[in-house]
């Protein structure tokens, strides 16, 4: 067996020897050699593209984890409420306080008619200046002339009434002085003495009475005399002719009220002067520019913060160069039942008459605010049974501080106690605001956060109403 099987090996080892000899099998040998380095780089690659493929199974699974953790935090942040804030701010204890305001004359007077008539002729018109006493218009009254020529006539009935009861006192003196001599040298009884000293009183009694009558008819001719020279409309100042209400042939009567600072109504369209219908009203308008006052309306929240004897600061928008020094010289004291607001006058220092009645002026008045605090939007406000609370934002949590509250202005007010300056308050708070609430900020519209005290709004509408302030 050992012998066979070394004769096997070495019959094996020849025939091997003998193949390798071969061309056949050297070729495939030496093609075996060139193909090993290609092998080893194939299975490198291979090994590299199984790694990657083990790194990407290991790290997908986390990036798909932390997309889902952003999306998750951000869909969260999307879900807080977001509310409107402004910083709050303390409010200065001295505001300018700005009114719209009306130039008025100091003196002016609105001629009515005291005669009832027939307007015959007219002498001034607008712009004219006139004098104390001058005679603007004359009305025909007939009536009133008629009045006159008839008192005249019964004065001097009057005054016949007299003569002959002074004549007829004479004549009783004389018989009286004859019988009183009879009686005396006994020619005649006492009876004729007695009767004819009676005569004599009674005459003078009569003439005592006509002189009373003559009194009472001058008196009555004397009124006929004032109404008949009524006729004649003067002006009782010194002025400016500024309102014509009548022309020849007006109608003109007694009766209508006074108007006082009130303007005249029925204005014409057209802008001209009044011309007709000025049965009643006023004839005439007459004004003296040398002194000049403005009437300001001043608002109850601001009633009580503005004093007699305060400067005041006038500018127009037809004079944007010039400013006007003034002083509140009167005060009604009393709040208006109709607009809730008080009256000012307040004179102004015109020294080159550049203003004119009438004209819109803006007073600015620097006023001292009584308990100052911080002005919040009157909607930050949250009104509870335990009092009234702002919600505060800090570090975007919301925050129910409770507060005081001043005064009240509608639409903003003061909080004297619970904010401090420069703490951030919700303007608009809905029903999601709640203590402890996680919100996201945004400023407030910029007109909610310019708060300050408050002017008259005649700024938000000068033209509110140009003839505000003319109460």
């Amino acid at each position: 067996m050992a012998e066979l099987s070394n004769e096997q090996f070495s019959s094996e080892s020849n025939v091997t020897q003998s193949a390798q000899g071969h061309p056949e099998v050297q070729r495939r040998n030496s093609n075996d050699q060139g193909t090993k380095p290609g092998r080893h780089l194939l299975k490198i690659a291979v090994a590299l593209i199984v790694v990657m493929v083990l790194l990407f199974l290991g790290w997908w699974p986390k990036h798909q984890k932390t997309i889902k953790t952003e999306a998750s935090a951000k869909a969260e942040r999307n879900s807080l409420p977001v509310v409107e804030v402004m910083t709050a701010r303390q409010i200065p204890e001295t505001q300018q306080l700005t009114l719209p305001g009306t130039v008025t004359p100091v003196v002016e007077a609105h001629v009515f008619s005291r005669a009832a008539g027939y307007v015959k002729a007219r002498y001034v018109d607008i712009g004219d200046n006139v004098r104390e006493g001058q005679v603007l218009a004359l009305i025909s009254a007939p009536d009133l002339d008629a009045d006159v020529s008839q008192q005249r006539a019964l004065l001097q009935s009057a005054r016949d009434a007299l003569n002959k009861a002074q004549a007829t006192l004479n004549l009783q003196q004389v018989n009286y002085q004859r019988t009183h001599t009879l009686v005396q040298h006994g020619v005649l009884p006492q009876q004729e003495d007695d009767n004819a000293r009676t005569a004599v009183e009674s005459a003078a009694a009569d003439v005592r009475a006509a002189e009373n009558n003559v009194k009472a008819a001058q008196g009555t001719l004397a009124r006929a005399v004032t109404f008949a020279d009524y006729e004649k409309v003067r002006t009782p100042i010194s002025g400016t002719i500024t309102a014509r209400n009548v022309e020849v042939g007006s109608l003109v009567s007694v009766q209508g009220p006074g108007q006082g600072l009130m303007t005249t109504p029925n204005a014409p369209a057209a802008g001209g002067p009044f011309t007709g219908g000025a049965q009643g009203g006023e004839l005439f308008r007459v004004a003296d520019f040398h002194q000049l006052q403005v009437y300001v309306t001043v608002p109850e929240q601001n009633a009580l913060m503005v004093q007699t004897g305060q400067d005041a600061d006038l500018s127009f928008s037809e004079l944007p160069y010039e400013k006007f020094q003034g002083k509140i010289a009167r005060s009604s004291q009393s709040l208006s039942q109709e607009n809730r607001s008080v009256l000012l006058q307040v004179s102004v220092n015109d020294l080159h008459h550049h203003l004119r009645p009438g004209m819109y002026a803006m007073v600015d008045l620097h006023v001292k605010i009584l308990q100052p605090g911080i002005l919040v939007s009157g909607d930050s406000i949250i009104a509870t049974a335990r009092g009234a609370f702002v919600p505060v934002v800090l570090n975007n949590i919301i925050h129910m501080q409770q507060v005081q509250v001043g005064r009240d202005l509608g639409s903003q007010a003061y909080i004297t106690e619970g904010l401090q300056d420069g703490e951030v308050v919700v303007v608009n708070p809905t029903d999601q605001v709640k203590e402890g609430v996680h919100v996201r900020t945004q400023p407030a519209p910029m007109g909610q956060q310019n708060l300050s005290a408050p002017e008259s709004s005649g700024h938000g509408s000068q033209q509110n109403n140009k003839d505000g302030g003319n109460q």
